[in-house]
């Protein structure tokens, strides 16, 4: 069996390739405008559609060779990115030149103003070992809700190809990456070059064993933490027992927050019970010297995580029966109802009170909302402080808007509702004197207004003390 390829440690090839791809306007909106704002869905059965879809222009040229991981002719390529980022193409090691072609290994896509490479598409059980997966829904997951405040030093652990750390060297001095998976940091690395990012440091070792000592002002993790008896994937199986991966990442983020620092933890809990679903989740915060907002993204019975984790073997029905008998069947051994996947986000405060807060988001409606992270977690510390919100003073935040709902027919509003438009998504309906006592709001104390509604929109959100 021939060795699996992984990219050159080439900054300046990376670099020069970079450039090129910017240069030429290599972007989302650009994918998007090609291909439909669906194309990030893209699967490899999709991919000679899309192929046919695209018109003959340098910028096509990009999409099929950067996106869609098709061999273009090597003219067309040079056309498009030049004879030098060609050159750099094949040095990164993302791509070879062969009988007049540039044949792609890999992928890179555009995601957020970044360009991060990773390995072609998933074929399930015919991933070469230590497949390092592109920017998947739990990655978006992640960044959503992950705070962009300037800080000094960034933790990304279980790294993969170095999205989270790329995004998080946007607004870090300095950023260290982790991952057991040599591959993953060698993508990590090619990464941080396309971007031209000289201020990440990968470092090879399972989860914070590599920082041991060390404290951070920004922990994000989107390690494998899927629930599941295999260990074959390396980007998804955690290859613990039931949720322990998760419950490690939780308390060694709490050991290696700095005071003040913030943890954005993507994580999976188990449940003996499927109308208890918290309960181990709430045993990892509960003395952490942490504030905590825990964040319900999905839930699933043993039969349907099982089935949707393993439906790239619907093709062979026999198998898949198989492997979600055997899933199901650890489930049961392990007394296991129900697993939930969702986030767990800490901010690190002295102080013996520490405030725990659950709720549950529709994955789908999630939006970039760091301001909102920081400002629950802020909010959260400082209730735990003052209980009393007798003297306090807040404000809504410019996200924050009422909506009025008013009668066709005498034109007076017959429902209001106070909703957030970053991060959650949050709704909130409103009586007509909460509405009015909110619109008072402005940096003013609380009044007219029931202090557990207020202490409710400021754990959600809603609002911040000032």
């Amino acid at each position: 069996m021939s060795a699996v390829w992984q990219p050159t440690d080439d900054f300046a090839a990376a670099r020069e390739l970079g450039r090129r791809l910017d240069a030429l306007g290599y972007t989302e909106d650009a994918l998007c405008d090609l291909l439909g704002d669906d194309v990030y869905d893209t699967v490899e059965p999709s991919v000679p559609i899309h192929d046919r879809r695209l018109p003959q222009t340098p910028l096509a040229t990009a999409v099929r060779a950067c996106f869609l991981s098709l061999p273009v002719a090597r003219g067309d390529a040079e056309a498009a990115i030049g004879t030098d980022g060609v050159a750099a193409f094949a040095s990164t090691g993302l791509a070879t030149l062969d009988a007049g072609r540039l044949v792609p290994r890999g992928r890179i896509l555009p995601v957020e103003e970044l360009l991060v490479a990773s390995d072609s598409y998933s074929r399930g059980i015919d991933d070469p070992p230590g497949y390092v997966a592109t920017y998947t829904p739990t990655a978006r997951q992640c960044s959503c809700l992950t705070p962009r405040r300037r800080v000094r030093r960034a933790l990304d652990v279980g790294t993969g190809g170095g999205a989270q750390a790329l995004l998080a060297a946007g607004h870090a001095e300095q950023v260290v990456a982790t991952d057991l998976n040599p591959r993953a940091l060698a993508f990590t690395r090619v990464n941080a070059g396309l971007n031209g990012l000289a201020n990440i440091d990968t470092r090879l070792g399972s989860l914070f064993e590599p920082v041991a000592g060390e404290r951070f002002d920004l922990i994000v993790c989107n390690a494998p933490f899927v629930v599941s008896p295999e260990t074959r994937f390396v980007y998804r199986d955690g290859g613990l027992a039931g949720d322990e991966l998760s419950a490690r990442v939780v308390a060694g983020a709490a050991a290696h927050l700095a005071r003040g620092g913030i943890a954005t933890l993507l994580v999976s809990w188990v449940a003996a019970d499927a109308d208890d679903t918290d309960e181990r989740v709430l045993d990892w915060v509960d003395d952490i010297e942490c504030d905590a907002w825990i964040l319900g993204l999905g839930g699933s019975d043993p039969l349907a995580h099982a089935a949707g984790w393993n439906d790239f073997l619907e093709h062979d029905p026999e198998r898949y029966a198989r492997v979600v008998d055997e899933w199901t069947s650890y489930f049961e051994q392990l007394g296991v109802a129900w697993i939930t996947e969702g986030a767990v986000l800490l901010r690190r405060r002295a102080g013996a009170a520490h405030r725990i807060r659950v709720d549950a988001v529709e994955e789908e409606e999630l939006e970039p909302g760091g301001a909102q992270v920081e400002r629950v977690l802020r909010n959260l510390g400082r209730l735990a402080e003052h209980p009393s919100l007798r003297k306090a003073r807040v404000r809504a935040p410019r996200s924050v808007v009422i909506e009025e709902e008013r009668s066709p027919r005498t034109g007076k509003p017959v429902a209001r509702r106070l909703r957030i438009d970053e991060g959650t998504g949050f709704v909130e309906d409103l009586t007509p004197k909460q509405a009015a006592a909110l619109a008072r709001l402005d940096g003013g104390r609380v009044a007219d207004a029931s202090p557990a509604f207020i202490r409710e929109l400021l754990e959600r959100g809603f609002l911040e003390l000032v």
